[in-house]
């Protein structure tokens, strides 16, 4: 399991900053309106959201740039944003096509979108008819499947060299790329068929990749925004989540056709009737559960797919602003991280309710989350990804759900990575700023931050490969490269160019309960 990430809105402190008081609009023809729109969508909705109501981007609407005149709008967009994700579009788009998406920005406010049932399975496409016809065994050198390290390489423009670029683990070397049709967020491998990856772009189509050939064998669109995915213990089926709409679809993971679909709504913690993007998404080892965040109205539901109509039971006030989570070894508890209650809740899948809320810092976040043994001990590790006074790393007790320790790391954190062969938990220090390309480690034994790694670029999603020998840290937004590290001495072993590297994922993650805690190899 694995979701992530919509960063909160003070991560996109550095746009508002550079927006400028000044002048009124200009009144552009129908035209130029819908030249606009398709410029948008082409280029704009895959960080902005397809509404233009903003997704991990800010929106870009009338509403929210009343004060910003057009000319700053267009210095923003040709010029970009540094340290950020925004790249200078001046040498892309033409003066005349960036004063039209000025104009669009200044003059309409969020617009409505649908994308339901019909139009998912309408987007089905079919690249291999007949799967029988693929290789039996990878068509490259490696000695072990469970080596395969995926990389989400976004592409500097989110398009056009967006893919999803594999490695073998064991020796560092690249073995395949697929491309996708925008910026790759997330990836869940099949639990039980070493063969199949199923990859999630931020425009919500999901591929499904076949390892052995090293090419996608089928996509479908599962809404317009959003990253949320994971795969069904049995690996019957896919869940996909969107923001934009509010929606989430189970999909058969065989053909990729879609089995049910959720319209994602319901009463917030104080009373309020809400439309709602999708959190998390993660299948259980502990039952035929698929277990949804619902986010915006704090609700978590578990869906029983065992059953033939997948019954859904409502959690209701888990807390404000669900995000990411992880599961415990046994599967039965879901730790989330509630983004407006500072905190992280702890959902029992058995009793489906909550069991204690753990104080996790300013704004927590879990990213894949970690869960590791220290003295006898089962601790999970949590971060906050917050703009806070303080930064920390909460590090608490599974048996007891109480907080062993709150570790002080340089800033806000987004992904903490564990292996039961490495001595160190790593944490990314995120945001902006100068620490904001550094990576922490923290001793699993003393619980004390003991070394920083500044990896030259902006530091996210650092991974262990599936022997815990490697550490692979995506250096992006200006460091455009993948950087590896022994996982004993941190020192450094390679680094590789990649456009916008993000979210790293080895292929023994279906098989290690938890992160980091249980040995697969």
């Amino acid at each position: 399991m694995k979701t992530y990430n919509k960063l909160p809105w003070f991560f996109l402190a550095s746009f508002a900053i550079m927006i400028i008081a000044g002048l009124t609009t200009t009144i552009a023809d129908a035209g130029d309106m819908q030249d606009a729109e398709k410029l948008f969508t082409q280029n704009c909705a895959v960080c902005h959201g397809a509404d233009r109501g903003g997704y991990f981007a800010p929106a870009l609407t009338k509403e929210r740039l009343a004060n910003t005149s057009e000319a700053a709008i267009r210095s923003m967009t040709s010029n970009g944003i540094s340290e950020t994700q925004m790249p200078p579009w001046g040498g892309k788009l033409s003066t005349a096509e960036l004063r039209k998406l000025s104009a669009l920005f200044k003059s309409t406010s969020k617009a409505k979108v649908s994308f339901g049932m019909e139009d998912i399975k309408k987007s089905l496409e079919v690249y291999v008819t007949d799967e029988s016809t693929l290789p039996s065994k990878a068509t490259y050198p490696i000695k072990d499947m469970n080596d395969l390290m995926g990389v989400m390489a976004r592409g500097r423009y989110s398009t056009g060299n967006s893919r999803v670029v594999f490695f073998d683990g064991r020796t560092n070397r690249l073995v395949g790329e697929i491309p996708t049709s925008h910026a790759p967020h997330n990836m869940d491998y099949h639990p039980t068929d070493p063969r199949w990856a199923y990859a999630k772009t931020d425009t919500g189509y999901v591929y499904k990749i076949d390892l052995y050939s090293m090419r996608a064998v089928r996509s479908i669109r599962t809404g317009l925004n959003g990253p949320a995915l994971a795969m069904s213990r049995d690996g019957r089926y896919v869940m996909a989540g969107s923001y934009c709409p509010h929606t989430a679809v189970i999909l058969d993971s065989k053909t990729l056709e879609p089995v049910k679909f959720f319209e994602l709504k319901g009463v917030d913690p104080d009373g309020k009737m809400v439309e709602s993007d999708s959190g998390m998404i993660t299948g259980t080892p502990f039952a035929d559960y698929l277990v949804i965040a619902i986010e915006n109205a704090g609700q978590v539901w578990i869906i029983d797919y065992s059953k033939p109509d997948m019954p859904v039971t409502k959690i209701k006030n888990v807390g404000r602003h669900l995000h990411d989570a992880v599961l415990s070894p046994d599967g039965r508890y879901v730790m989330i991280a509630s983004y407006k209650d500072n905190n992280f809740p702890v959902v029992d899948l058995r009793e489906k309710k909550v069991i204690k809320r753990i104080p996790g810092g300013c704004v927590p976040h879990l990213g894949s989350g970690s869960i590791i043994k220290v003295q006898g001990k089962t601790l999970g590790i949590g971060t906050n990804i917050g703009g806070c006074d303080e930064h920390v790393v909460t590090v608490w007790d599974l048996e007891s759900w109480e907080v062993t320790k709150q570790i002080p790391v340089l800033g806000p954190t987004e992904s903490p990575a564990a292996h039961p062969n490495a001595p160190y938990i790593a944490v990314d220090i995120v945001g902006t700023g100068p620490n904001a390309d550094k990576i922490q480690l923290i001793d699993k034994e003393t619980l004390e931050v003991v070394k920083t790694v500044a990896v030259g670029g902006h530091s996210h999603f650092q991974e262990y490969t599936a022997r815990g020998k490697y550490l692979y840290v995506s250096a992006g937004y200006q460091g455009d490269k993948l950087v590896i590290y022994k996982s004993d001495t941190m020192a450094k072993v390679k680094e590789i160019p990649i456009e916008d590297a993000a979210g790293i994922f080895s292929h023994v993650r279906p098989k290690i309960v938890a992160i980091g805690l249980e040995k697969s190899l």
